[in-house]
């Protein structure tokens, strides 16, 4: 299995990165550009010791650039899409759920940090705020 694409929306100093990965990726580049920013954006979908308190992001982790306050569909999100994993049977029964694409296989897991479902007005507060993980383009294929 491989990280083929990461997608991250909103979050920190990236506005909208897009960036589609070979076979191997180096991540490196000067003193605050978000190389940190960027490892903790994979964690945040790839690491199960991560506590869900972690998860739960802050009104500072959105993009300086979005106009405050935030409206209603202003969203952090983080995509990661997976290849070929095919031929792990674990994996394929981990990831067959959040496929996107049958052929070649890709899968894709996101987070999102959004505001609460059913809120009456604008989100105001950290409070108003949650964070879902899920597979593939459906929003109810949640992940654990």
């Amino acid at each position: 299995m491989r990280l083929s694409r990461i997608r991250i929306k909103n979050f920190r100093n990236f506005k909208n990165l897009n960036v589609r990965l070979g076979e191997h990726a180096v991540v490196l580049g000067e003193n605050k550009v978000g190389k940190t920013n960027l490892l903790f954006a994979l964690r945040l979908i790839l690491d199960p010791s991560l506590p869900d308190s972690a998860r739960q992001l802050r009104l500072d982790d959105f993009w300086d650039g979005l106009e405050r306050p935030l409206k209603e569909d202003d969203v952090i999100e983080i995509a990661l899409e997976f290849r070929d994993f095919e031929d792990n049977e674990n994996l394929l029964a981990i990831l067959a759920d959040s496929l996107v694409k049958p052929d070649p296989m890709v899968a894709r897991i996101t987070y999102r940090f959004q505001p609460i479902s059913g809120l009456k007005a604008a989100p105001r507060s950290e409070a108003d705020y949650e964070f879902i993980v899920f597979g593939g383009e459906r929003v109810e294929n949640t992940i654990g």
